[in-house]
């Protein structure tokens, strides 16, 4: 058996998630302004509008001229109106710059056991990265998590400029450890981004998905837990 020099995660839902979810933290700070949205019809707006905003400014706008502020800014005023919001509320500016200002200095929790995972792979001597679908925060983010420093190398899309799947961010990461892909495992949530993507470039992929009813036919390395990760290497 190869013996796994380097081991990369995806971030969101797999090392770290959003407390309570998205429709939760957006109308709890809607509502310290006093505008009452409900936080399902929150989250099937986000959902709606994530897909169409990143359709048309790929990878958080870095393309298109736009920072990631001003992308995110965007997206959440359009999915504050979608929800009910009023847009001419003179409140929604405000609101969605708050809503930018909490997902940069708060709003997420870790997942269970990722601190213990990040530290026995760390014990073990094995490389550790990140790759994630993410923006210019992400590095930031992981610092006031108090898990920035388990990482070896941090890759964001935005920073690399190609977002999973494309076989590009998970070359440079393999560049970047100084690895073969037979050396290396990618785990993530994510069918696509984390499990199909990386095997297109040689890497062995685990698929994080703590339903064990979610887990799609034909996925042959899969863990409900991120502890069980570490009987892989």
């Amino acid at each position: 058996m190869t013996q796994v020099k380097l081991v990369t995660l995806d971030v969101t839902n797999t090392v770290i998630r959003v407390l309570g979810g998205v429709g939760h933290q957006y109308s709890n700070i809607a509502k310290v302004h006093g505008v009452d949205l409900d936080p399902d019809n929150v989250t099937k707006a986000f959902r709606t509008k994530f897909k169409e905003q990143n359709k048309e400014f790929p990878i958080f706008g870095s393309k298109n001229g736009l920072t990631s502020r001003q992308w995110w800014d965007s997206l959440v005023q359009k999915t504050l109106t979608q929800s009910g919001m009023d847009s001419k509320n003179d409140k929604l500016s405000k609101i969605s710059q708050d809503i930018c200002v909490h997902f940069e200095t708060e709003g997420w929790v870790l997942i269970p056991e990722s601190v213990s995972v990040l530290q026995e792979l760390k014990n073990r001597n094995i490389t550790v990265g990140a790759i994630s679908n993410f923006d210019d925060t992400l590095e930031s983010v992981l610092r006031r998590m108090s898990i920035l420093h388990y990482f070896d190398f941090v890759l964001s899309a935005w920073t690399v400029g190609h977002a999973k799947p494309d076989p590009e961010i998970y070359l440079k990461a393999l560049d970047m450890a100084n690895t073969t892909a037979s050396e290396s495992i990618h785990v993530g949530d994510d069918y696509q981004n984390d499990y199909v993507g990386p095997k297109k470039v040689g890497m062995q992929s685990i698929l994080f998905c703590p339903d064990v009813s979610n887990i799609p036919t034909g996925v042959k390395c899969s863990i409900t837990n991120l502890s069980d990760l570490l009987e892989y290497v």
